[in-house]
């Protein structure tokens, strides 16, 4: 298939919106759960009683919600192919949540218009409760905070480090040189000369660093 410069470059640029959004959508939920809580706390006079707030904080919500659903699908398999486990699952549950959700909304508005109805009147075509789907919607708010924490968090077993994995190396390779060492000293002991270059022995002397190579001059 021909591969078009133009359009790759576009879809880099929507990859980078995706990413833009998941990771601004996560002020814009702190901020939804914060006028909530303050709305309860105050008995209303943030958002119930305030026209402007309960549009501000309904696109908001909107926005950090709805645009999140290509990035965690995304996310998805991104850390199958990782094997990260828990973050597979939650962002698998993620994306179920949110697909599902959207579905639902999706087709309120539209039997609406369809019906030219009114918003209450399109509730009763819906097969499940709206209280329902209120809950699904406040659990995947709650759970999308859950997920931008967990970007920042190794939660599967920790590869080693380079020095880590240095030492074990190094440590295998003090191994091999003190069973070739054993070996070469056995050998010149019966008198057998042997050549590095030409046994195993001497390949994993190369192999390893620091470990000096052996000689195999004759006295």
């Amino acid at each position: 298939m021909k591969q078009f410069t133009s359009i790759e470059k576009i879809d880099t640029a929507i990859l980078y919106a995706l990413e833009l959004t998941s990771s601004i959508s996560v002020l814009l939920l702190a901020f939804g759960l914060i006028a909530s809580m303050a709305n309860v706390l105050t008995k209303g006079s943030v958002l119930t009683d305030n026209m402007i707030m309960q549009r501000v904080w309904a696109w908001t919500q909107c926005i950090a919600t709805d645009a999140s659903v290509a990035g965690t699908i995304i996310r998805t398999f991104r850390s199958y192919a990782r094997r990260e486990q828990v973050k597979y699952i939650l962002y698998g549950l993620l994306s179920v949540l949110l697909l599902f959700t959207a579905a639902i909304v999706s087709n309120i508005e539209s039997v609406q218009q369809t019906l030219n109805i009114t918003l209450e009147a399109a509730y009763a075509h819906v097969f499940i409760p709206i209280e329902l789907l209120i809950w699904i919607r406040s659990l995947v708010i709650v759970l999308l905070i859950v997920a931008h924490a967990l970007r920042h968090v190794q939660l599967e077993p920790g590869q080693p480090t380079p020095a880590a994995g240095s030492d074990a190396r190094t440590g295998r390779c003090a191994t091999r040189s003190t069973r070739t060492g054993d070996y070469f000293r056995g050998t010149a002991a019966a008198s057998i000369a042997l050549s590095p270059e030409r046994t195993t022995g001497g390949e994993q002397l190369r192999a390893c660093e620091g470990v000096p190579r052996y000689s195999s001059t004759r006295d």
